[in-house]
């Protein structure tokens, strides 16, 4: 095994966290910027908010990661 092999296996799985904490951190920040609707009675009655759709998002992007090979 070379150095080059070695140095592979050590830098992609700390890449790999690195890069899915940051897209995750870009979800929860998107889910925020939603904000809150004018009449809270309304926004009640039409179903879930869009930060809970782009949460369920998120997790099913996530599911669908480990299912797919980049």
């Amino acid at each position: 095994m070379n150095a080059n092999r070695i140095i592979d296996m050590i830098v992609r799985p700390v890449m790999r966290r690195i890069v899915n904490k940051g897209v995750d951190k870009g979800f929860d920040m998107a889910s925020r910027m939603g904000g809150q609707p004018d009449d809270p009675k309304r926004a009640r009655n039409n179903g879930p908010r869009p930060s809970q759709n782009l949460k369920q998002a998120q997790r099913i992007t996530r599911q669908m990661r480990r299912f797919t090979k980049f």
